[in-house]
């Protein structure tokens, strides 16, 4: 049986802890609609370890997030965005391959918004009325085309 990798302890000011946190923001806020004004108020701790499989290096990062949420045009099609506020310290792990590029996270739980789920998502069960077309990226008004159509 293999031993674990050992964890070294980081500055939080350390380059690597920095664009690690970059990174791990980056992919946070692409989780949802909700995360979109994600930032990291502070990093508590960090540490570095070889991956399990000895081609990488993880970074274990403590992480204070928060975010408001508003859901502000455009959403996802498919959106969970989630109106509110939320603040709190969440542990993440970037993954961080030996050829020089991120390979992803894991955070121990997601962010989970105070308020109730905006009107334009599958999930409002709330009597306020959705607009779709104000919710729509230039692609999907395109694609809707809100203008009517000549015949040929």
């Amino acid at each position: 049986v293999s031993e674990r990798p050992r964890r070294k302890q980081l500055s939080t000011n350390d380059g690597d802890v920095v664009k690690a946190t970059n990174f791990a923001l980056e992919e946070i806020r692409k989780l949802t609609d909700s995360y979109r004004d994600m930032r990291v108020n502070a990093v508590l701790s960090a540490e570095s370890a070889r991956s399990a499989f000895a081609d990488g290096t993880n970074y274990f990062l403590k992480l204070e997030l928060q975010c408001t949420s508003v859901c502000a045009a455009p959403l996802s099609p498919a959106s969970t965005c989630r109106r509110g506020n939320y603040k709190g310290v969440n542990e993440v792990i970037v993954f961080w391959k030996d050829d020089d590029h991120y390979d992803g996270i894991a955070i121990d739980e997601f962010p989970q918004m105070d308020g109730e789920y905006h009107p334009c998502t599958p999930s409002y069960k709330g009597s306020e009325k959705c607009n779709p077309a104000e919710h729509r990226t230039p692609e999907q008004a395109a694609l809707f085309a809100d203008e009517p159509r000549s015949e040929l």
